[in-house]
């Protein structure tokens, strides 16, 4: 048996008046960070022992010409988007090709090892894939990585090469795939070390596939087939971020906030989006990437990713860009809602020299106020728009559910590969912008310039964050995030409040976890109008799994019920108000947390995402459970963000 199942209102009812009550006063919260110089990072030198030999032979490996069905994978992604306009969805740039069954399995005893000068030995594997102006190289699970380090390079040898260590490339095989950065050109090398006196591991090196990018820095150029891929390919009506007079300081100074990222899903399909570095209130110079949950929705894309630094046109009308940074270390996902289309990340290297940390205010945005926004269209070069405010709408379209901020253009618009990009509104008192959400999609195109934006609210995400962007303002009113894991072999979800539970899944200690990025707000201590919420583990011979109830008379129950299947870990692992047993309906200022049951995996969900909601209502295997006469059934009442 499992917990009780659509709770009914036979269980003793809170008074109404505990329901109606609302949660004690919250301590004020941080709603505006200001932007901050970046000191930057000390100049970084690759070590010399690992580079390999002037000379050493290669295994070649070449995927031949680029069939039909494989780049029509790229438009298929691509017309999938989520309006006419190609916004609402990430801008597909590269699409997968996979080796061939003799060549994804390397036995590393056929590469010609050549002695380094410390000891090491170096091979080296390099594959070419005609036509790419990039490519992405994936790494599955095969041979003990340990003692290997990995090192990417591409445009004959002579382009920007990236190192990566087997134990971070073991740790993300572990979890699916390792993908390399970005290395440009159409042939990509992998230079192998293996450290002093360490055996050739007999497992093999397994490549499943490769991403064939047509986007990538200085390379990006408009081809024949006009598939979305970069400079140039924006629409004739967006502005160059070198065009716009006056570049006034906090102008500039925001410019070198916004980022091209591009990603890749396990398929080999390549994407890219816009993302803006926030600042945090101690100015701790953490690398927080603001985005759209539309371009990065896991914890494994997000490892994927590439940063594109200050890649713009070096002069008005250039149509290559000036110096630029492209980082291949991947991020890190901390929160994020579908429902409102945001995503949190933080940067898994510094941020490089030269960037600087946005201010953000977490506000609506003033009907009529002028506005702006910094992006790259279809990849282009960095872009620059203004126009208007139209307020708060309420956005119920595809994979969004909640309230939007509403924008027209006046000069320049938005395209395919602007999601993500700030909405910026100028602090005229500071002398700085100040980023208030991210673009989710609209109907404004060059040849619709009348069209509709809309953009996420940072209002509705910094509360879910807080203790990443104002840490020193954490926990207002004992709010807490509850945070959600998934564990692939399992199929399993769990949820913690418990800092330690979370930093142990966090970082591995305990396998197999990675964060979904959702979340909501309860209480960690006693709040009046809230209970405490029980914990209980089902044994490993169960079903290993975890369940939480708000009602006291439910956490009895289930005790008495299930004495052995189900032990009572304990009786207050946080706090959340009880919806009342009879309509479902939460508090003011409260949104409801739906619990589902998946009879097949035995292991509960919890979330208060709207369109997760759904989509686990019809989806086959969960049984809702909760309060109410439905169609959807809250279990508990979490804070509304």
């Amino acid at each position: 048996m499992n917990p009780i199942h659509r709770l009914r209102a036979s269980f003793p009812s809170l008074c109404l008046a505990a329901f109606l009550a609302a949660p004690a006063a919250l301590a004020a919260p941080t709603t505006a960070v200001g932007p901050a110089e970046y000191p930057g990072r000390p100049a970084r030198a690759e070590a010399a022992l690992l580079l390999p030999p002037a000379a050493v032979p290669a295994l070649q490996i070449n995927l031949g010409a680029v069939a039909a069905a494989e780049s029509g994978a790229l438009r298929a992604a691509n017309s999938a988007a989520a309006s006419p306009t190609g916004k609402g969805r990430p801008l597909a740039i590269g699409f997968g090709r996979e080796l061939g069954a003799a060549q994804r399995s390397i036995d590393l005893s056929r590469l010609t090892w050549v002695p380094g000068t410390d000891g090491a030995r170096h091979a080296r594997i390099e594959i070419t894939s005609p036509g790419a102006s990039a490519i992405r190289v994936a790494l599955g699970s095969g041979a003990d990585a340990a003692d290997l380090t990995f090192m990417f390079s591409g445009t004959g040898g002579t382009g920007t090469s990236f190192t990566a260590s087997g134990s971070a490339v073991g740790a993300a095989v572990a979890e699916g795939l390792y993908w390399s950065p970005t290395v440009a050109g159409e042939w990509l090398r992998i230079d192998l070390r293996l450290a002093p006196g360490a055996p050739l591991p007999l497992a093999p090196l397994l490549i499943p596939r490769i991403s064939h990018l047509l986007a990538d820095g200085a390379q990006l150029d408009p081809r024949s087939t006009k598939l979305p891929k970069g400079i140039g390919d924006s629409g004739s009506c967006n502005i160059d971020v070198a065009c716009v007079t006056p570049a006034t300081t906090a102008y500039v100074n925001m410019t070198r906030s916004v980022v091209r990222i591009t990603f890749v899903q396990d398929s080999g399909t390549a994407y890219t989006c816009t993302a803006s570095l926030l600042n945090d209130s101690i100015q701790s110079f953490a690398p927080y990437l603001f985005s759209a949950n539309h371009c990065i929705n896991s914890a494994r894309t997000a490892r994927t990713i590439n940063t594109y630094w200050f890649f713009e046109a070096a002069v008005c009308g250039a149509s290559t860009p000036g110096s630029f940074v492209l980082q291949g270390g991947g991020a890190t996902l901390l929160g994020r809602s579908q429902d409102r289309d945001w995503v949190l990340l933080r940067l898994n290297e510094a941020a490089p020299n030269g960037a600087y940390f946005a201010g953000w205010r977490a506000e609506s945005v003033a009907n009529n106020a002028i506005v702006t926004t910094i992006h790259h269209p279809s990849g282009d070069l960095k872009k620059w728009s203004q126009g208007r405010s139209l307020g708060d709408a309420f956005v119920n379209y595809d994979d969004a559910l909640g309230i939007f901020t509403d924008v027209t253009w006046q000069q320049g618009t938005t395209e395919g590969g602007s999601s993500g990009s700030p909405l910026l509104t100028l602090n005229s008192t500071g002398g700085f912008y100040e980023v208030r959400g991210g673009l989710f999609g609209g109907s404004a195109a060059c040849n619709n310039l009348g069209g509709i934006d809309s953009f996420s609210q940072l209002q509705a995400s910094v509360p879910l964050v807080r203790q990443y962007l104002t840490p020193d303002n954490a926990t207002p009113g004992a709010q807490v995030a509850a945070t959600e894991f998934y564990n692939r072999t399992l199929d399993h979800y769990f949820l913690s409040t418990n800092p330690a539970e979370v930093a142990s899944l966090d970082s591995g200690a305990t396998k197999g976890w990675d964060r979904t990025g959702f979340r909501f707000l309860v209480y960690h201590s006693p709040v009046a109008g809230a209970n405490p919420v029980c914990r209980f583990y089902r044994t490993p011979a169960y079903g290993d799994s975890h369940f939480y109830s708000a009602s006291p008379a439910e956490c009895a129950s289930t005790a008495a019920l299930h004495p052995v299947d189900w032990i009572y870990e304990s009786s207050s692992v946080f706090y959340a108000v009880l919806p009342d047993t009879v309509t479902g309906a939460c508090p003011a200022g409260m949104v409801p947390v739906y619990r589902f049951f998946n009879v097949g995996t035995t292991n509960h969900r919890y979330t208060a995402e709207q369109v997760l909601r759904n989509e686990l209502a019809v989806k086959p295997g969960w049984v809702a459970e909760g309060y109410g006469n439905g169609p959807y059934f809250p279990v508990m009442c979490a804070v509304a963000p």
